[in-house]
Protein backbone atom coordinates (compact mmCIF):
# COMPACT_ATOMS: atom_id res chain seq x y z
CA UNK A 1 0.00 0.00 0.00
CA UNK A 2 1.49 3.45 -0.99
CA UNK A 3 0.60 6.39 0.86
CA UNK A 4 -1.61 9.50 -1.19
CA UNK A 5 -0.15 12.31 1.29
CA UNK A 6 -0.93 15.80 1.26
CA UNK A 7 1.27 18.15 2.10
CA UNK A 8 0.91 21.84 3.54
CA UNK A 9 3.17 24.57 4.34
CA UNK A 10 3.36 28.36 3.67
CA UNK A 11 6.67 28.10 2.92
CA UNK A 12 7.62 27.49 -0.74
CA UNK A 13 10.86 26.21 0.38
CA UNK A 14 9.58 23.78 3.26
CA UNK A 15 7.06 22.53 0.54
CA UNK A 16 9.49 22.00 -1.94
CA UNK A 17 11.96 20.10 -0.09
CA UNK A 18 9.36 17.77 1.69
CA UNK A 19 7.63 16.85 -1.77
CA UNK A 20 11.04 16.33 -3.03
CA UNK A 21 11.58 13.74 -0.19
CA UNK A 22 8.07 12.62 -0.39
CA UNK A 23 8.73 10.95 -4.08
CA UNK A 24 11.67 9.87 -3.34
CA UNK A 25 10.35 7.76 -0.76
CA UNK A 26 9.03 4.23 -1.88
CA UNK A 27 6.17 4.39 0.38
CA UNK A 28 4.84 7.40 -1.29
CA UNK A 29 1.88 7.21 -3.92
CA UNK A 30 0.55 10.32 -4.65
CA UNK A 31 1.30 13.79 -3.54
CA UNK A 32 -0.67 16.69 -3.52
CA UNK A 33 0.87 20.03 -2.10
CA UNK A 34 -0.91 23.40 -0.79
CA UNK A 35 0.98 26.65 0.02
CA UNK A 36 -2.24 27.91 0.84
CA UNK A 37 -4.04 26.60 4.61
CA UNK A 38 -7.72 27.65 3.06
CA UNK A 39 -7.40 25.20 -0.24
CA UNK A 40 -6.00 22.32 1.66
CA UNK A 41 -8.71 22.82 4.09
CA UNK A 42 -11.29 22.80 1.14
CA UNK A 43 -9.52 19.73 -1.07
CA UNK A 44 -9.66 18.08 2.56
CA UNK A 45 -13.20 18.12 2.71
CA UNK A 46 -13.70 16.26 -0.39
CA UNK A 47 -10.91 14.03 -0.90
CA UNK A 48 -9.60 11.12 1.44
CA UNK A 49 -5.86 10.93 1.56
CA UNK A 50 -3.75 8.50 3.72
CA UNK A 51 -2.09 10.85 5.71
CA UNK A 52 -1.41 14.81 5.76
CA UNK A 53 1.61 16.69 6.59
CA UNK A 54 1.61 20.13 7.57
CA UNK A 55 3.26 23.08 9.59
CA UNK A 56 2.24 24.35 12.80
CA UNK A 57 3.21 27.90 11.93
CA UNK A 58 0.93 29.43 9.32
CA UNK A 59 -1.00 32.50 8.57
CA UNK A 60 -5.00 32.22 8.74
CA UNK A 61 -5.32 28.21 9.49
CA UNK A 62 -2.82 26.95 11.38
CA UNK A 63 -1.83 23.42 11.97
CA UNK A 64 -3.31 23.14 15.19
CA UNK A 65 -6.33 23.82 13.65
CA UNK A 66 -6.20 21.44 11.27
CA UNK A 67 -5.41 18.87 13.96
CA UNK A 68 -8.44 20.15 15.80
CA UNK A 69 -10.57 19.35 12.95
CA UNK A 70 -9.11 16.86 11.19
CA UNK A 71 -6.77 14.60 13.48
CA UNK A 72 -9.66 12.22 14.42
CA UNK A 73 -10.57 11.67 10.68
CA UNK A 74 -6.56 11.65 9.37
CA UNK A 75 -3.44 10.82 10.34
CA UNK A 76 -0.95 13.87 10.45
CA UNK A 77 2.82 14.71 10.34
CA UNK A 78 3.18 17.73 11.49
CA UNK A 79 6.37 19.92 11.34
CA UNK A 80 7.54 23.55 13.28
CA UNK A 81 10.75 25.50 13.87
CA UNK A 82 9.67 25.35 17.30
CA UNK A 83 9.59 22.30 19.24
CA UNK A 84 7.74 23.36 21.98
CA UNK A 85 4.47 22.67 19.26
CA UNK A 86 5.33 18.89 19.45
CA UNK A 87 3.19 18.09 22.44
CA UNK A 88 0.36 19.90 21.91
CA UNK A 89 0.28 18.61 18.03
CA UNK A 90 0.68 15.21 19.17
CA UNK A 91 -2.03 15.62 21.89
CA UNK A 92 -4.31 16.58 18.99
CA UNK A 93 -4.08 13.18 17.60
CA UNK A 94 -0.61 13.64 15.45
CA UNK A 95 0.80 10.48 14.53
CA UNK A 96 4.60 12.02 14.24
CA UNK A 97 6.00 15.73 14.77
CA UNK A 98 9.35 16.56 12.48
CA UNK A 99 11.58 19.81 13.96
CA UNK A 100 12.70 21.97 11.34
CA UNK A 101 14.97 21.44 9.47
CA UNK A 102 14.87 17.78 9.36
CA UNK A 103 16.58 15.25 7.26
CA UNK A 104 15.14 12.91 4.68
CA UNK A 105 16.35 9.96 6.98
CA UNK A 106 13.44 11.62 9.72
CA UNK A 107 11.32 12.21 6.92
CA UNK A 108 11.36 8.55 5.69
CA UNK A 109 11.25 7.48 9.85
CA UNK A 110 7.97 9.61 10.02
CA UNK A 111 6.84 7.96 6.56
CA UNK A 112 7.55 4.83 7.85
CA UNK A 113 5.64 4.76 10.98
CA UNK A 114 2.58 6.37 9.55
CA UNK A 115 2.77 3.49 7.12
CA UNK A 116 3.30 1.09 9.98
CA UNK A 117 0.32 2.19 11.77
CA UNK A 118 -2.36 2.27 9.63
CA UNK A 119 -1.34 -1.17 8.31
CA UNK A 120 -2.02 -2.40 11.50
CA UNK A 121 -5.24 -0.26 12.64
CA UNK A 122 -6.76 1.22 9.83
CA UNK A 123 -8.42 4.35 10.55
CA UNK A 124 -11.91 5.85 8.99
CA UNK A 125 -10.87 8.68 6.90
CA UNK A 126 -14.32 9.71 6.52
CA UNK A 127 -14.69 13.35 6.61
CA UNK A 128 -18.15 14.74 8.22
Amino acid sequence: MKLDLVIVDDSNLWLSLAKKLSLLNPLVGNVETFNDSVDAWIYLQMSRPDVVMTDIEMPGMNGLSFLEMFGSKLPFISSSTKPGYALHAKELGCMDFLHKPFSKKQFDRAIIEVHRKLRLSPCDSTLT
